[in-house]
């Protein structure tokens, strides 16, 4: 494997198969993931998904991990029709976390949750009162949006006339400015309406690279590169058009104007579009993306530059499948 797709892949993957469509029995779920830790593989393979009211449902399987290390966690929480009520869970996830980790001490480790919101505009006394609390218990918390409105751009006069400026935009802001806090982004599901555009994947990149705000995503994202699926009747997003077009939306400078913002969510629209695996190349020192327009054009992406983002940018995403992934990347040639 290339230096760059090693960096590119390492702790990429949540692994989420107590979740559709592959929604795992427990016991099969943990001999699945503790399978994947042993493996060569392992380097990829970042935490174990689950629900932060089934926790105790680990019990009988945390000697499993005696040999391996503590079971490291990412958590969901959060939701509500109201911000009282995300509060409410708020707390409630909080008390799950912390009764769990006084149970097991260091047999496990919780230190991320992902909470969705209750709207698309929650007050920012709400939004700084649950970080506080989340961050009172030392957790980093990625939150996500309810439903994301639908990209409407003219491309005739380059303006985009949904209502992402004023319902997005704000909110992501709000979350810029809190500690330890991040956006998590669904990229698919069982259902075709369940799966993003194109268009709204690099809105949400490029607001939060511009916001500097890291990104976590979930669902969708089985395959390296984007394709049609039958079985959905849709496009499937690619994890490495995905996280690429993140990295990628590092290496422009914040736009000065609307001109230079659109064309930067041109450019990661084009890359998370792309469906052509030759046209994404991994050397030891970079990732090279090849536009294919009428110029040829080339991006390369330094190899320490994928870390960089990856650590601290495009975190990882979670997936009911950590074998399919490393199984296509094979079969392109790549590992």
């Amino acid at each position: 494997m290339k230096e760059s797709l090693r960096a590119f892949m390492e702790g990429l993957i949540d692994y989420a198969g107590l979740f559709p469509p592959a929604e795992l029995p427990l016991n099969e779920a943990i001999d699945e993931y503790i399978l994947q830790l042993k493996s060569a593989n392992s380097k990829m393979l970042s935490r174990f998904i689950i629900h932060t009211s089934k926790l105790e449902n680990l019990d009988q399987f945390l000697p499993l991990f005696e040999d391996i290390g503590p079971l490291r966690l990412s958590v969901l929480g959060g939701g509500g029709n109201n911000d009282d009520e995300y509060l409410k869970n708020i707390n409630k996830n909080i008390n799950n976390i912390n009764d769990y980790r006084k149970k097991h001490k260091e047999k496990i480790e919780i230190d991320v949750i992902e909470c969705k919101m209750p709207s698309n505009s929650p007050s920012k006394k709400t939004m700084v009162k649950a970080a506080t609390l989340l961050n009172d218990s030392n957790l980093t918390h990625y939150h996500e949006f309810t439903q994301l409105p639908y990209i409407d751009m003219n491309y005739s006069t380059e303006v985009d006339e949904s209502s992402w400026d004023h319902e997005i935009i704000p909110t992501v802001q709000i979350i810029s400015k809190i500690k330890n806090a991040g956006i998590k982004l669904r990229c698919g599901g069982v259902v075709k309406e369940a799966f993003p555009t194109v268009e709204q994947i690099a809105a949400m990149i490029q607001t939060c690279v511009i916001a500097e705000v890291p990104m976590k995503f979930t669902a969708g994202l089985h395959h390296p590169i984007r394709h049609f699926a039958e079985e959905y009747d849709e496009y499937m997003h690619g994890f490495i058009n995905t996280f690429g077009a993140g990295i990628f939306a590092t290496t422009f400078p914040k736009p000065k104007n609307s001109q230079e913002k659109y064309r930067m969510f041109i450019l990661l629209s084009h890359m998370i579009d792309d469906q052509n695996a030759e046209n994404f190349n991994f050397t030891n020192d970079s990732l090279i993306w090849k536009v294919r327009d009428d110029r040829d054009t080339e991006f390369e992406i330094e190899t320490k530059k994928i870390k960089v983002v990856r650590e601290k940018g495009m975190i990882s995403y979670g997936s009911c499948s950590f074998q399919e992934p490393i199984d296509d990347l094979s079969k392109l040639g790549w590992t």
